[in-house]
């Protein structure tokens, strides 16, 4: 299982919607778990590994920061994601596996609502804030084919143009 690097058209499109929860999509998503932590990411959606499907997950592990505050771990599929409500803003560094070694500042919405089934087929809703909700709009954003960058001020993403060709580049082996 690779990941799709900028470029990559699979990428740009918006990903059909799930019928079934089959075995077929189990493995797919035990498969996206493994990859996740691997690639140094803390979300990946299906389109990454090249599978126009809306599926995504978030594996956001317990941790300590320098000053002592828990983030509390989270483990989550996210089958036909809906985004219901979304509320303030928050502007936070992003990158994206998809587009390795880029890092921007991104505005967000700070707290969303959204709709889903999980993997057991039970349709579910949550409200997130903070990380888990900047990384579930991050990876829902990639079941529609938009990339973080695309979310920059023209003339920052206009100063990433040459890194962005190089990525591609990269990816069709020129």
């Amino acid at each position: 299982m690779d990941i799709r690097i900028y470029g990559d058209e699979v990428l740009n499109k918006r990903a059909e919607e799930v019928l079934e929860i089959d075995d077929e999509l189990k493995l797919l998503v035990e498969d996206m778990f493994k990859k996740c932590p691997e690639a140094n990411g803390i979300g990946l959606a299906a389109p990454q590994v090249g599978i126009s499907r809306r599926i995504f997950v978030v594996l956001v592990r317990e941790s300590t920061d320098d000053e002592g505050k828990k983030t509390k771990g989270f483990k989550e599929v996210f089958i036909n994601p809906v985004i219901l409500k979304s509320e303030g803003a928050c502007k936070m560094e992003e990158g994206c596996l998809s587009v390795p070694g880029i890092y921007e500042i991104v505005e967000r919405p700070e707290t969303i609502k959204i709709e889903y089934t999980n993997i057991s087929g039970d349709k579910l809703m949550g409200t997130f804030d903070g990380l888990l909700s900047r990384v579930i709009q991050h990876e829902n954003d990639h079941l529609d084919g938009i990339l973080f960058i695309s979310k920059l001020p023209k003339l920052k993403f206009d100063l990433l143009k040459k890194r962005l060709k190089n990525l591609k580049d990269r990816k069709s082996g020129r």
